[in-house]
């Protein structure tokens, strides 16, 4: 079983250094010393939890958690600010700024464990409550509010990195003449996991008979060799898909509704 992730954020090495140190065992560690080092590492890694010094040479721990809370890709991670100011004012300021809590130095290393055990452990089980209420439970995929969610985050990571995003729409063909569409459905759901081979690739029942799968990282040719790859698979079986595809590389205030509305007319011109 993986780790849960910590990032911790400091610009004093001691500090640093006791922190990975208490913490290595039970997590995976990833140091940063700088404000900015810790946005990159937290878009990059995706920690179960932060720690955040308050005073640091670039941006402060204030700023850099207001651009945590701000991006929808980091908004949930929990973050625990450390720091020797013991100022009410600065306290309240980073609990209304989203920090879940606050750690002074000097700190007890095991207080240190137990706060970071609890807030991990708050933020898995509100997550796992939170994907419970998005999976399709016939196909077992993501439902259409976990469609919608997913698209969302993929959406602003490609505004961010500047990379193209594919969407595929898949109907089952003569899918309202089925007399067993649960079976119907499930089969299909299998023929779509084993042709869809990258984990960062999302599947979802968006509609009845239709399913929506988000490709990351993808442009329009390569969607397109997959649809025509999932299709061929399915010449020899008693399914058959109609798939649309549609491909963005949007920029921050384009409309993430285009990019379904183009696969679905694709998928209707089919």
């Amino acid at each position: 079983m993986n780790k849960p992730k910590v990032l911790i954020a400091d610009d004093e090495k001691s500090t640093l250094d006791v922190l990975v140190r208490i913490l290595k065992d039970d997590f995976s560690v990833y140091p940063a010393k700088t404000g900015g080092g810790a946005l990159k590492k937290a878009s990059e890694i995706n920690p179960d939890l932060i720690i955040l010094d308050v005073v640091m040479p670039d941006i402060n721990g204030f700023d850099v958690l207001a651009r945590l809370k701000a991006d929808v890709l980091t908004a949930h991670i929990p973050v625990i600010f450390i720091t020797a100011l013991d100022n009410p004012a600065d306290e309240q300021r980073g609990l209304s700024l989203g920090a879940a809590d606050y750690i002074f130095k000097p700190f007890n290393n095991e207080v240190v464990k137990e706060r970071v055990k609890k807030h991990i452990g708050m933020s898995l089980l509100l997550r796992a409550k939170e994907e419970l209420g998005t999976i399709e439970p016939v196909t077992g995929f993501l439902n259409r509010k976990g469609f919608d969610q997913q698209l969302f985050v993929e959406w602003a990571r490609s505004v961010r990195e500047q990379k193209p995003v594919s969407l595929m729409l898949v109907a089952i063909a003569d899918f309202d003449n089925s007399l067993d569409k649960a079976t119907l459905m499930q089969s299909a759901a299998e023929i779509l996991r084993r042709n869809l081979k990258r984990a960062t690739d999302v599947v979802a029942l968006y509609n009845q008979g239709i399913f929506a799968v988000i490709l990351p990282n993808t442009p329009k040719s390569g969607a397109e060799t997959l649809a025509s790859a999932i299709k061929s698979k399915t010449h020899t079986s008693e399914i058959h898909f109609n798939i649309g595809v549609s491909t963005a590389e949007p920029k921050k205030g384009d409309e993430i509704s285009l990019l379904v509305l183009q696969a679905d007319r694709n998928l209707k011109d089919e």
